[in-house]
């Protein structure tokens, strides 16, 4: 990969672990959900999930 690349990558980011977290829960809620309630209600609740975990978990600190 170019190291100038136009937005800073480097080609080796990786997932942060906020993130992991994040979608890690909410997939976990939204099949749960989605296995009693249908799959409407999993995908909903699973965004739900996400949300809510992205504004309460804390940011990186760049």
């Amino acid at each position: 990969m170019d190291d100038n690349a136009p937005n800073g990558s480097t080609g080796n980011d990786k997932l942060p672990l906020r993130w992991v977290v994040i979608l890690t829960i909410s997939t976990g809620v939204g099949i749960g959900v989605g296995l009693v309630g249908g799959l409407v209600a999993g995908v909903g609740l699973g965004f739900v999930c996400a949300g809510f975990l992205h504004a309460v978990l804390p940011g990186d600190k760049r």
